[in-house]
């Protein structure tokens, strides 16, 4: 038996009139991200765009059985940010649907809209030392990560390259947060480390330092604890760095916000 779902209703068009099978296959897309577990399509549909994430369980597995689909899980996690009132805002979700088959995930995909004027935070801070608006934005970095620390609050990939900023107003979007939760120990294991991975990468010195004043005393280790805790996720980071300027000084000047969705 097979059961196919959609979750939010009021799609816009030409969303609106697809099936789920429709929606999962639609032609057409810019291709953005092919990962092992998904691909990222980017749509054009007049004024508006729009990011289709496609998940395929290409194994039927017991682990898939009963278990939430992962956007499910992206969508949660998005609202709960919303909630917690963080002082940035989230991604627009237009729609998630998931696919069971004998109540096992066969596949999935996550439909969001392209924030207007936008682009991939990281990408901004690595190729834009002197833009006028680089202060705030900074400003806006260091108050998220600063609420995120107060409330507790662990955030799994919490990299820059999954934030989206509108220079011009100093608006931070985050994009895709795979697991967020109350969870004190884990957020000093993983979430604080990555972040600060990302300040000694994006971050001038003088940044770094401002970050360090703001967050040092709300956490429970030294700024050399900190660094060292650090480099466990600088070397993927650093690639991940290199290839995303190398991709956007090709042919790709429309596709800076959200690539990795």
């Amino acid at each position: 038996m097979t059961k196919k779902i959609i979750r939010k209703t009021d799609l816009p068009e030409p969303w609106q009139s697809f099936s789920y099978d429709k929606i999962l296959s639609r032609p057409g897309g810019e291709l953005i991200n092919d990962g092992r577990s998904s691909r990222v399509f980017r749509f054009i549909d007049g004024e508006n765009v729009f990011y289709l994430k496609r998940y395929i369980y290409h194994k039927i597995h017991w682990q898939y059985c009963w278990q939430r689909s992962q956007v499910k899980w992206e969508y949660e996690n998005l609202e709960k940010i919303k909630q917690a009132k963080l002082g940035c805002d989230t991604v627009e979700i237009i729609a998630y649907g998931e696919e069971r088959r004998f109540r096992t995930l066969a596949s999935a995909f996550l439909l969001s809209r392209e924030v207007r004027n936008g682009e991939r935070l990281s990408l901004f801070l690595s190729t834009k030392p002197d833009h006028p608006q680089r202060k705030p934005v900074i400003e806006k970095i260091i108050a998220l990560a600063e609420n995120i620390v107060t409330q507790k609050i662990a955030i799994t990939d919490f990299f820059l390259r999954n934030i989206v900023v509108v220079p011009q107003e100093a608006k931070l979007f985050l994009l895709d947060v795979q697991h967020c939760d109350e969870n004190r120990r884990r957020a000093f294991k993983k979430s604080y480390p990555q972040f600060w991975s990302n300040v000694l990468l994006f971050f001038s010195p003088e940044e770094q330092e401002l970050a360090a004043q703001k967050l040092l005393p709300l956490l429970p280790y030294s700024r050399s604890k900190l660094d060292i805790l650090a480099q466990k996720f600088m070397p993927k980071e650093k690639k991940r760095k290199l290839s995303e300027i190398a991709l956007t000084t090709k042919d790709h000047p429309k596709s800076n916000a959200e690539k990795t969705f």
